[in-house]
Protein backbone atom coordinates (compact mmCIF):
# COMPACT_ATOMS: atom_id res chain seq x y z
CA UNK A 1 0.00 0.00 0.00
CA UNK A 2 1.05 3.47 -0.77
CA UNK A 3 2.55 5.36 2.18
CA UNK A 4 0.41 7.15 4.51
CA UNK A 5 0.22 11.38 3.49
CA UNK A 6 1.99 13.66 6.27
CA UNK A 7 -0.31 16.42 6.06
CA UNK A 8 -4.30 16.43 7.88
CA UNK A 9 -6.75 15.37 6.07
CA UNK A 10 -8.28 19.27 5.90
CA UNK A 11 -4.96 20.35 4.40
CA UNK A 12 -4.90 16.90 1.36
CA UNK A 13 -8.72 18.25 0.87
CA UNK A 14 -7.13 21.51 -0.53
CA UNK A 15 -3.88 19.84 -2.00
CA UNK A 16 -6.28 17.72 -4.31
CA UNK A 17 -8.40 20.82 -4.71
CA UNK A 18 -11.27 19.04 -3.02
CA UNK A 19 -14.66 21.19 -3.43
CA UNK A 20 -16.63 19.53 -1.22
CA UNK A 21 -15.99 20.51 2.86
CA UNK A 22 -18.75 17.88 4.13
CA UNK A 23 -15.62 15.23 3.07
CA UNK A 24 -13.02 17.03 4.44
CA UNK A 25 -14.60 17.53 7.83
CA UNK A 26 -16.23 14.14 7.93
CA UNK A 27 -12.64 12.38 6.85
CA UNK A 28 -10.75 14.80 9.44
CA UNK A 29 -12.95 13.92 12.56
CA UNK A 30 -12.37 9.90 11.47
CA UNK A 31 -8.39 10.89 11.86
CA UNK A 32 -9.17 12.24 15.52
CA UNK A 33 -10.78 9.47 16.42
CA UNK A 34 -7.67 6.82 14.85
CA UNK A 35 -5.16 8.92 16.07
CA UNK A 36 -6.79 8.91 19.66
CA UNK A 37 -7.99 12.19 20.04
CA UNK A 38 -12.00 11.56 20.20
CA UNK A 39 -14.50 8.41 20.72
CA UNK A 40 -17.59 7.66 19.37
CA UNK A 41 -20.64 5.80 21.28
CA UNK A 42 -23.73 5.31 19.21
CA UNK A 43 -26.87 4.82 21.12
CA UNK A 44 -30.37 4.07 19.63
CA UNK A 45 -31.28 8.05 18.38
CA UNK A 46 -28.27 9.18 18.62
CA UNK A 47 -24.28 9.73 19.00
CA UNK A 48 -22.13 11.20 21.74
CA UNK A 49 -18.53 12.45 21.01
CA UNK A 50 -16.09 12.46 23.90
CA UNK A 51 -12.23 13.04 24.37
CA UNK A 52 -10.05 9.87 23.67
CA UNK A 53 -6.72 9.56 25.40
CA UNK A 54 -4.85 12.17 24.07
CA UNK A 55 -4.95 16.07 24.45
CA UNK A 56 -4.55 18.66 21.44
CA UNK A 57 -1.48 19.66 22.51
CA UNK A 58 0.55 18.68 19.96
CA UNK A 59 -2.02 19.19 16.90
CA UNK A 60 -1.46 21.50 13.89
CA UNK A 61 -3.38 24.60 14.08
CA UNK A 62 -6.31 23.40 11.68
CA UNK A 63 -6.90 20.00 13.67
CA UNK A 64 -6.77 21.95 16.79
CA UNK A 65 -9.70 24.04 15.29
CA UNK A 66 -12.07 21.19 14.23
CA UNK A 67 -11.30 19.28 17.41
CA UNK A 68 -12.08 22.74 19.81
CA UNK A 69 -15.29 22.92 17.82
CA UNK A 70 -16.18 19.72 17.91
CA UNK A 71 -16.13 19.70 21.93
CA UNK A 72 -16.83 23.38 22.86
CA UNK A 73 -17.11 24.51 26.00
CA UNK A 74 -19.19 21.39 27.07
CA UNK A 75 -16.34 18.98 26.66
CA UNK A 76 -18.57 16.73 24.51
CA UNK A 77 -20.66 16.36 21.22
CA UNK A 78 -24.50 14.95 21.67
CA UNK A 79 -25.62 14.40 18.41
CA UNK A 80 -29.42 13.21 17.34
CA UNK A 81 -29.35 11.11 14.64
CA UNK A 82 -30.48 12.42 11.34
CA UNK A 83 -31.71 10.18 8.29
CA UNK A 84 -29.13 12.44 5.57
CA UNK A 85 -26.86 14.69 5.52
CA UNK A 86 -27.70 18.23 5.19
CA UNK A 87 -29.12 20.36 2.35
CA UNK A 88 -26.62 23.28 2.98
CA UNK A 89 -24.07 23.67 5.51
CA UNK A 90 -26.07 25.87 8.16
CA UNK A 91 -24.96 25.02 11.50
CA UNK A 92 -23.03 27.45 13.85
CA UNK A 93 -21.10 24.87 16.05
CA UNK A 94 -18.25 23.93 13.58
CA UNK A 95 -16.95 26.84 11.00
CA UNK A 96 -15.72 26.69 7.46
CA UNK A 97 -14.54 29.58 7.55
CA UNK A 98 -12.26 28.86 11.12
CA UNK A 99 -11.10 25.72 9.58
CA UNK A 100 -10.19 27.22 6.65
CA UNK A 101 -8.04 29.61 8.16
CA UNK A 102 -6.14 26.81 10.23
CA UNK A 103 -5.42 25.22 7.12
CA UNK A 104 -3.94 27.92 5.63
CA UNK A 105 -1.35 28.47 8.41
CA UNK A 106 -1.23 24.70 9.05
CA UNK A 107 0.16 24.82 5.14
CA UNK A 108 2.30 27.21 6.10
CA UNK A 109 4.39 25.43 8.66
CA UNK A 110 4.49 22.30 6.85
CA UNK A 111 6.31 24.30 3.78
CA UNK A 112 3.26 23.53 1.29
CA UNK A 113 2.89 26.93 0.25
CA UNK A 114 5.59 28.74 -1.98
CA UNK A 115 7.18 32.00 -1.19
CA UNK A 116 6.58 34.36 -4.16
CA UNK A 117 10.48 35.90 -4.58
CA UNK A 118 10.66 35.43 -8.01
CA UNK A 119 7.82 38.05 -8.54
CA UNK A 120 8.72 40.33 -5.64
CA UNK A 121 12.18 40.42 -7.52
CA UNK A 122 11.02 40.88 -10.76
CA UNK A 123 8.36 43.90 -8.91
CA UNK A 124 11.78 45.79 -7.08
CA UNK A 125 13.68 45.70 -10.36
CA UNK A 126 10.70 46.80 -12.28
CA UNK A 127 10.38 49.61 -9.76
CA UNK A 128 14.05 50.26 -9.55
CA UNK A 129 13.90 50.92 -13.44
CA UNK A 130 10.94 53.55 -13.11
CA UNK A 131 12.81 55.48 -11.02
CA UNK A 132 15.66 55.73 -13.55
CA UNK A 133 13.49 56.41 -16.16
CA UNK A 134 11.53 58.94 -14.35
CA UNK A 135 15.07 60.60 -13.58
CA UNK A 136 15.70 61.04 -17.29
CA UNK A 137 12.15 61.88 -17.84
CA UNK A 138 10.63 59.69 -19.44
CA UNK A 139 7.58 59.51 -17.67
CA UNK A 140 5.33 57.70 -19.87
CA UNK A 141 7.61 54.78 -20.06
CA UNK A 142 8.06 54.85 -16.18
CA UNK A 143 4.11 54.63 -15.56
CA UNK A 144 3.82 51.95 -17.63
CA UNK A 145 6.96 49.75 -15.35
CA UNK A 146 5.15 51.18 -12.45
CA UNK A 147 1.91 49.66 -13.34
CA UNK A 148 3.12 46.34 -14.18
CA UNK A 149 4.62 46.14 -11.35
CA UNK A 150 2.04 46.78 -9.54
CA UNK A 151 -0.03 44.11 -10.86
CA UNK A 152 2.96 41.56 -10.75
CA UNK A 153 2.94 42.25 -7.27
CA UNK A 154 -0.93 41.90 -6.83
CA UNK A 155 -0.78 38.47 -8.41
CA UNK A 156 2.08 37.40 -6.33
CA UNK A 157 0.58 37.72 -3.56
CA UNK A 158 -3.23 36.43 -4.41
CA UNK A 159 -2.20 33.54 -6.29
CA UNK A 160 -0.93 30.77 -3.90
CA UNK A 161 1.32 28.05 -5.42
CA UNK A 162 2.49 24.83 -3.78
CA UNK A 163 6.44 24.60 -3.33
CA UNK A 164 8.37 21.32 -3.58
CA UNK A 165 6.64 20.02 -0.28
CA UNK A 166 3.55 21.17 -0.99
CA UNK A 167 3.70 19.40 -4.67
CA UNK A 168 5.61 16.29 -3.01
CA UNK A 169 2.77 15.81 -0.65
CA UNK A 170 0.23 16.44 -3.60
CA UNK A 171 1.69 13.58 -5.64
CA UNK A 172 1.51 11.20 -2.45
CA UNK A 173 -2.31 11.64 -1.68
CA UNK A 174 -2.75 11.09 -5.75
CA UNK A 175 -0.56 8.11 -5.51
CA UNK A 176 -2.73 6.67 -2.27
CA UNK A 177 -6.13 7.93 -4.24
CA UNK A 178 -5.05 5.36 -6.90
CA UNK A 179 -3.85 3.03 -3.90
CA UNK A 180 -7.29 3.19 -2.34
CA UNK A 181 -8.72 2.01 -5.85
CA UNK A 182 -6.72 -0.81 -6.82
CA UNK A 183 -6.70 -2.44 -3.25
CA UNK A 184 -7.90 -6.04 -3.05
CA UNK A 185 -9.37 -7.89 -0.21
CA UNK A 186 -7.05 -9.19 2.04
CA UNK A 187 -5.99 -12.64 2.73
CA UNK A 188 -7.21 -12.92 6.30
CA UNK A 189 -9.80 -9.85 6.90
CA UNK A 190 -10.99 -10.81 10.49
CA UNK A 191 -7.34 -10.18 10.99
CA UNK A 192 -6.97 -6.53 9.59
CA UNK A 193 -4.24 -4.42 10.77
CA UNK A 194 -4.28 -1.53 12.56
CA UNK A 195 -2.22 0.11 9.48
CA UNK A 196 -5.63 -0.53 7.04
CA UNK A 197 -8.14 1.00 10.00
CA UNK A 198 -5.68 4.16 9.47
CA UNK A 199 -6.59 4.96 5.75
CA UNK A 200 -10.20 4.89 6.69
CA UNK A 201 -10.33 8.74 7.03
CA UNK A 202 -8.18 8.64 3.39
CA UNK A 203 -10.60 6.49 1.76
CA UNK A 204 -13.78 8.89 3.23
CA UNK A 205 -11.61 11.50 1.56
CA UNK A 206 -10.55 10.58 -1.43
CA UNK A 207 -12.84 8.16 -2.97
CA UNK A 208 -16.14 8.52 -4.03
CA UNK A 209 -19.32 6.47 -2.89
CA UNK A 210 -18.73 3.72 -5.41
CA UNK A 211 -15.18 3.04 -5.00
CA UNK A 212 -15.54 3.77 -1.09
CA UNK A 213 -18.14 1.22 -0.83
CA UNK A 214 -15.78 -1.74 -2.61
CA UNK A 215 -12.75 -0.68 -0.66
CA UNK A 216 -14.81 -0.94 2.24
CA UNK A 217 -15.98 -4.32 1.27
CA UNK A 218 -12.74 -5.69 0.24
CA UNK A 219 -10.94 -4.30 3.34
CA UNK A 220 -13.12 -3.68 6.13
CA UNK A 221 -16.23 -6.60 5.95
CA UNK A 222 -16.31 -8.97 8.66
CA UNK A 223 -13.31 -7.01 10.14
CA UNK A 224 -13.22 -6.09 13.96
CA UNK A 225 -14.41 -2.85 14.50
CA UNK A 226 -12.07 0.56 15.14
CA UNK A 227 -11.36 0.80 18.63
CA UNK A 228 -12.68 4.02 19.21
CA UNK A 229 -16.26 2.57 18.04
CA UNK A 230 -18.58 1.73 20.94
CA UNK A 231 -21.96 0.70 19.98
CA UNK A 232 -24.39 -2.27 21.62
CA UNK A 233 -24.78 -5.16 19.25
CA UNK A 234 -28.39 -6.19 17.98
CA UNK A 235 -27.64 -9.11 16.13
CA UNK A 236 -26.79 -7.43 12.74
CA UNK A 237 -23.30 -7.73 11.58
CA UNK A 238 -21.47 -5.05 13.32
CA UNK A 239 -18.97 -4.16 10.26
CA UNK A 240 -22.60 -3.51 7.95
CA UNK A 241 -23.68 -1.56 10.57
CA UNK A 242 -20.85 0.21 10.88
CA UNK A 243 -21.43 2.21 7.56
CA UNK A 244 -24.88 2.38 7.86
CA UNK A 245 -27.15 4.98 8.71
CA UNK A 246 -27.17 3.07 12.34
CA UNK A 247 -22.84 3.62 12.52
CA UNK A 248 -20.75 5.34 11.24
CA UNK A 249 -22.23 6.89 8.44
CA UNK A 250 -25.13 8.22 10.46
CA UNK A 251 -22.64 9.70 12.85
CA UNK A 252 -21.30 11.96 10.42
CA UNK A 253 -24.66 12.80 8.58
CA UNK A 254 -25.37 14.17 11.85
CA UNK A 255 -22.18 16.01 12.79
CA UNK A 256 -22.52 17.69 9.18
CA UNK A 257 -25.77 19.48 10.59
CA UNK A 258 -23.40 21.01 13.16
CA UNK A 259 -20.98 23.07 10.04
CA UNK A 260 -21.51 25.97 8.95
CA UNK A 261 -20.26 29.10 7.00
Amino acid sequence: MTERPESSCLVGSWLVKGTNPMQAVMSETLALAEDGYVRATAYEDGYVLSPGTRTRAELPPDRAALLDMIFGTEGELRLRREPAPPGELRGTRISLARIQKGVTEAALERGYLARPYVEFLGTVIAVLVAALLMWRKETVTALLLCMGAALLGTWSLGKSRLSRAGAAEQRRLLALRDGLRRSSRPAHPRTAPASVYRLLPWAVLLLDGEDFGRWYADTFLHAELPSWWTQEPNGQDPTLRFVSQEGMKGLLHSLLHHVGP
